[in-house]
């Protein structure tokens, strides 16, 4: 595999995930209450099982227009479910790990007069919130706790991608994209998404239309674990808690 595409932030990601990397203390919104210290590692990897876990904190206050299923701390807090402590350029690295080799987010270019979008590719992947609730450890599909507000039920099952985000240039430095947006896993196409849902839909003709299910969400403030997993080809995307829990950009 070839991982020069990686290069020297993804390097760095290796030495911050071989030391442990520990999540740091979320910063609130002045609005929010005070999220607790997070102390746990913040990315485990567990090669055999073909699982990434991601330390993870509940931001979403109310229903609210969401583009994201995660965040950085920082970053597009005010569109996403939960904040990760990780650098998304680690995550990459961890996915690399595992033996993945990333697609490309979504991304335009021209043909004649024309603007075409090629969407996004990468490898498939699963993501599920893990969490405790009443003496018990559940798993839940992510997309479950984001609510489509045209049909009033749960968005149904989809695909991720790991497409790899982007790196660009600028006065003489490269930068990887995802690390500066803060796009972990996107519900819609930023152009700079690490994890994205397999759609076309992008920032711009979203409509609003995606929101926090209040009735399936931890609090504000909850800490979780984003897990993410390796699908297996063929493999229908997995419902660990059973039939109760109703399944239902452009280049910067």
């Amino acid at each position: 595999m070839n991982l020069t595409p990686v290069r020297l932030i993804l390097l760095a990601g290796l030495l911050a995930l071989a030391a442990g990397a520990q999540a740091q203390t979320p910063q609130a919104p002045a609005t929010a209450p005070d999220r607790p210290a997070d102390e746990r590692p913040a990315i485990t990897v567990d090669r055999e099982a073909g699982t990434i876990d991601l330390a993870a904190t509940m931001v979403a206050l109310e229903p609210q227009w969401l583009e994201l299923i995660a965040t950085t701390q920082g970053g597009r807090e005010h569109e996403a479910i939960v904040t990760v402590a990780a650098k998304p350029s680690h995550i990459h690295l961890a996915l690399v790990t595992l033996g993945l080799e990333p697609g490309h987010p979504i991304r335009n270019r021209r043909e004649g007069d024309q603007i075409v979008s090629d969407p996004p590719t990468g490898p498939e992947l699963e993501l599920f919130f893990v969490y405790d609730k009443d003496g018990q450890t559940h798993e839940t599909p992510a997309h479950q706790w984001v609510l489509d507000e045209q049909t009033g039920e749960p968005l149904p099952a989809c695909t991720w991608l790991f497409a790899g985000s982007v790196f660009r240039q600028w006065q003489g430095r490269e930068y990887y994209m995802a690390d500066e947006a803060g796009s972990v896993a996107s519900l819609v196409n930023f152009g700079d998404d690490l994890v994205v849902r397999q759609t076309e839909t992008t920032q711009d003709s979203d409509f609003q239309q995606l929101q926090i299910n209040e009735a399936e969400a931890l609090p504000y403030g909850s800490q979780l674990t984003l897990r993410i997993r390796v699908s297996k080809p063929g493999e229908t995307p997995a419902d660990p808690d059973g039939p109760s829990d109703k399944p239902s950009p452009d280049e910067p």
